[in-house]
């Protein structure tokens, strides 16, 4: 009885409206969909087409200072091709004072003012500078468990600029932001897709970002739509999004539905507890004969109440299926801090050489100019 005392007071706590409540719209409980309807993401471009782009992007531009352009010219002509996966967000660094301080917040691990600083800059016109802000503020926003302003985040990136991969040599990691998030965001379908994309198209991406992924489309493989793994993901998401303060339809909905699966959980388990003593309560004979397990007689039924065995048992309810993200959720905390290292920290160490080098030239050239 455990079990159901827990789910009833889960519901009572909630204290929300136990009719019918109507599903969210694009998503259906009882038939879900493994992969979303749609085109699959492209493939990465080439480093050296991104970095050559960029830079034809800044010298056709009269709002960046020549002198430094000409440096970043030069700097990538002195580069090897497989050396210009960093080229992009460096540059950035050196062109756009507002980059720069927001790679020194994140440096300093000033976490969410960092996440406030990227965010605005990903609604640049500028789809260079927006789609390395977006990738620098979806590590910060996972890290402090913002789920869906992330998301949003990315989605709007996409919307302003279609493809980001045109415009970026990490677009692994914005790939992957994006199907974590959709997973977590209870889009399970939608981050189905994205996430095998991202396994089939990104084979080089770090092997943390792609045993994660992994680990989330076996669990979504597995899942069993309709029971208590859904009641805990749905409370999870509640719980974000409260912490977070993001409180809106949505929520009240995904609440309503989580309490209506438990309440159709419990009464599953008690029809199927009350079948089980029923037929204890058929045994036949005063001795051990059969279902009087428990020393009642014949047609007494069962001392005290018992959920049942076989398929029905509180061993079936407990045995859950893996939910989304639920080996992320288990992996030890300093795998899961080395995954989001391996997002966050992969430019701020960086850009501060580039720096130096562009300020040490400007004091050579100083003396003869």
């Amino acid at each position: 009885m455990h079990t159901f005392v827990y789910m009833l007071m889960v519901a009572s706590l909630l204290g929300l409206p136990k009719g019918k409540a109507p599903t969210v719209p694009g998503y259906d409980w009882a038939s879900p969909k493994k992969r979303a309807a749609g085109p699959a993401d492209p493939p990465p471009v080439a480093p050296s087409v991104v970095v050559d782009g960029f830079l034809k992007h800044l010298q056709s531009s009269d709002q960046f200072d020549a002198k430094q352009v000409a440096f970043l010219v030069e700097d990538r002509a002195e580069r090897d091709d497989d050396d210009l996966f960093g080229f992009v967000d460096e540059s950035l660094a050196l062109i756009s004072p507002e980059y720069r301080a927001a790679l020194d917040k994140l440096d300093s691990e000033q976490v969410a003012k960092a996440a406030d600083a990227f965010e605005v800059l990903s609604r640049s016109d500028d789809p260079y500078l927006a789609v390395a802000a977006a990738n620098m503020a979806a590590s910060a926003m996972v890290e402090r468990e913002e789920i869906d302003r992330c998301l949003t985040m990315l989605d709007a990136v996409l919307k302003q600029h279609g493809n980001i991969e045109p415009y970026t040599t990490a677009a692994d990691q914005f790939r992957f932001m994006r199907g974590y998030c959709q997973v977590h965001n209870l889009e399970y379908a939608e981050g189905y897709k994205t996430l095998e994309d991202f396994i089939k198209n990104h084979p080089e991406s770090p092997e943390r970002l792609r045993i994660t992924a992994r680990q989330i489309l076996t669990e979504l493989d597995r899942r069993a739509p309709q029971r208590i793994g859904d009641v805990r993901d749905i409370m999870n998401y509640a719980r974000r999004k409260i912490a977070n303060r993001r409180l809106d339809d949505t929520l009240l909905a995904r609440q309503d539905e989580a309490v209506n699966l438990l309440e159709a959980l419990i009464e599953e388990a008690e029809q199927q507890e009350q079948q089980n003593n029923n037929g204890q309560g058929e045994g036949g004979g005063d001795g051990g004969g059969g279902g009087n397990s428990q020393g009642n007689k014949p047609g007494q039924g069962a001392s005290r109440s018992t959920l049942p065995q076989g398929s029905g048992s509180e061993g079936a309810l407990r045995n859950l299926r893996a939910k989304p993200g639920e080996a992320w959720g288990k992996m030890p905390a300093r795998e899961r801090e080395q995954v989001l290292q391996t997002l966050q920290r992969r430019f701020p160490s960086q850009y501060r050489e580039l720096l130096e080098q562009y300020y040490d030239q400007l004091a050579k050239d100083a003396p003869s100019q």
